[in-house]
């Protein structure tokens, strides 16, 4: 007999962070590689088992955000001031969807980033940042 699931992985976090960042910037979200001038990268990192409930089980799910700029070889006061721009919002935004359930549809609690690692490689500006949630399925 088969057994009955539901991808949470996918359908439950990865989908649902794409639509919540597709909704707040007009950025181009992959899960390949980076195009363009600037991009975000969603890439899995772990999910860990939390504590076996009854009837389910709560995880916690890591997922780097990676966003991309192409500066053009130059390290300015203003490509810093748009790499943190985008940070700082994307920061506010989780924040802002902490327990997120849109259209009362439970997708996860506890969402937050962890922490934002930058980069400056040839004329390629990076932010990773560690998103975190808890779901209970």
């Amino acid at each position: 007999m088969a057994i009955s699931y539901t991808n949470v992985t996918y359908d439950t976090i990865l989908d649902s962070l794409h639509t919540l960042i597709s909704d707040e910037f007009n950025v181009p979200l992959y899960y390949d590689e980076h195009k363009g001038n600037q991009s975000f990268l969603v890439t899995l990192v772990d999910n860990t088992l939390i504590s076996f409930l009854s009837d389910g089980q709560a995880r916690n799910y890591s997922i780097d955000i990676n966003y991309q700029l192409i500066s053009g070889g130059n390290y300015t006061k203003n490509s810093v001031e748009r790499i943190t721009e985008i940070v700082e919002r994307l920061k506010r935004l989780i924040h802002d969807n902490t327990a997120y359930s849109p259209s009362n549809t439970y997708k996860w609690h506890d969402g937050r980033i962890e922490s934002v690692l930058y980069s400056n490689e040839d004329d390629l500006l990076n932010a990773v940042l560690q998103f975190n949630c808890t779901v209970t399925e």
